[in-house]
């Protein structure tokens, strides 16, 4: 008979403390929420309009929102999808929003997707972002805008009356 290796007494051992440490009860309880989103209002006020403005990038004019971008019905770009001229309110709006959200870091605000992505020279931590660069810097005021409603937490039940943005000059985003 031959002794068993340490590699498999490790695993023997791993396996038992792994066993010993399950339950079989199964709580059903929902996990607890941290009560804490981004707001909802600012994004109405100061975001959404970023993403349906007719901004000049590196190569040119472009919209985020339009159809060979990131138009839910017919964009090209990436996962991130939108609903462009969404009303205040409405489900699209609402859609956009959480669309939005999934793109930012909220444990990191300026490591956001949605907010590197399009800035000029930074292709290398996110990938390419076939719209071109969008924003020259942190600095610009549409991606301050962006970062600003990224690092607010705000309770749930205030995020649709939260809001305290400055809209961003449009005109003044972009090259």
């Amino acid at each position: 008979m031959s002794t068993p290796s340490v590699k498999s007494l490790l695993i023997v051992t791993a396996a038992a403390f792994m066993a010993a440490a399950c339950d079989d009860d199964v709580s059903q309880e929902e996990a607890a929420a941290t009560g804490q989103t981004l707001c909802v209002a600012d994004y109405e006020a100061c975001v959404n309009p970023i993403f349906d403005a007719v901004v000049s990038g590196r190569t040119g004019q472009t919209t985020c929102s339009s159809s060979g971008c990131h138009d839910v019905n017919a964009g090209s770009g990436g996962a991130f999808k939108i609903f462009p001229g969404a009303d205040p309110g409405s489900p699209e709006i609402m859609a956009n929003f959480f669309a939005a959200k999934a793109f930012a870091n909220l444990d990191n605000p300026p490591l956001s997707k949605v907010v590197l992505e399009p800035m000029q020279g930074v292709s290398s931590i996110t990938g390419t972002h076939t719209g071109g660069d969008i924003f020259p810097s942190s600095d610009d005021s549409c991606a301050a805008a962006l970062l600003d409603w990224i690092s607010i937490r705000v309770d749930d039940s205030a995020a649709a009356t939260c809001g305290t943005c400055v809209p961003p000059d449009l005109a003044s985003c972009g090259y």
